[in-house]
């Protein structure tokens, strides 16, 4: 019965987490772009060197599978890990709260809720915690705090836009 419960919640995450994850990493994209350049991912100068060789990973792995490593293909190998991962502390310089604004546009005012670099990557890194947990057909009922779960991805889903977490409700339901 528990088992079958978990396929059923993990089953309802999964429109959500793919909704967000392509969300996060398409504004993360065109904010790089803006702010660096087209090619932000290879800018050795703001990825860390760690960050910058799973980019480089990436465009490997693409090039032996005979495949070009256009921008495209080389964004959308990269896992959801990396997209959090530019919220951790190194990247504080280069995502500001108007940084922010430009990748979360429909952020709330800080008079309402301070969001925050720091605040974006706990709740970031949980969800991909919980993604990693439903994608890899693990236990996630009852675990680790996932109970709000949904919450915290319409959170986020509404900060980039309140007619995309509609969406992704929508088709979840249908």
């Amino acid at each position: 019965m528990e088992y079958e419960e978990n396929l059923v919640f993990s089953k309802n995450a999964y429109i959500p987490l793919s909704i967000l994850e392509i969300a996060l990493r398409n504004s993360i994209d065109a904010f790089l772009s803006e702010k660096f350049s087209d090619e932000w991912y290879k800018k050795e100068n703001f990825l860390t060197k760690d960050t910058q060789k799973k980019v480089d990973d990436v465009i490997e792995l693409l090039q032996r599978r005979k495949e070009n490593s256009t921008k495209d293909k080389v964004i959308a190998e990269l896992s959801f890990g990396f997209w959090v991962n530019l919220f951790k502390a190194p990247y504080a310089k280069n995502l500001r709260v108007n940084d922010l604004k430009k990748i979360f546009p429909n952020l709330p005012p800080k008079q309402v809720k301070l969001i925050n670099r720091e605040y974006l990557f706990k709740r970031l890194n949980h969800i991909r915690k919980f993604r990693n947990r439903v994608f890899h057909y693990e236990k996630v009922l009852n675990k680790d705090g996932y109970h709000n779960i949904f919450d915290e991805i319409e959170e986020l889903l509404e900060y980039f836009d309140k007619g995309l977490c509609d969406f992704s409700k929508k088709i979840n339901n249908a």
